[in-house]
């Protein structure tokens, strides 16, 4: 299952992550949904693009931000 649009972006030299998966933090029926919402990673320094999986099996595209947008993402 991919994520409805959920895309993590990573500065040109991050190389790992942690964010929140959107899909488990809106599902209602998953009352402890926040403590669990949480999906980390890494991505190779050379690498443009991959995926991350959260605990619950929601699927999350990584990308990589090219360098001239580095300064527009915070």
């Amino acid at each position: 299952m991919i994520g409805e649009g959920q895309t993590i972006w990573l500065a040109p030299k991050a190389i790992s992550f942690t964010a929140v998966c959107d899909a488990c933090l809106g599902d209602e029926h998953f009352p402890e949904s926040y403590l669990n919402a949480s999906v980390s990673g890494t991505l190779r320094l050379e690498a443009r693009h991959g995926w991350a999986t959260c605990r619950r099996g929601h699927e999350i595209r990584v990308e990589r931000a090219k360098r001239s947008l580095a300064g527009a993402i915070r």
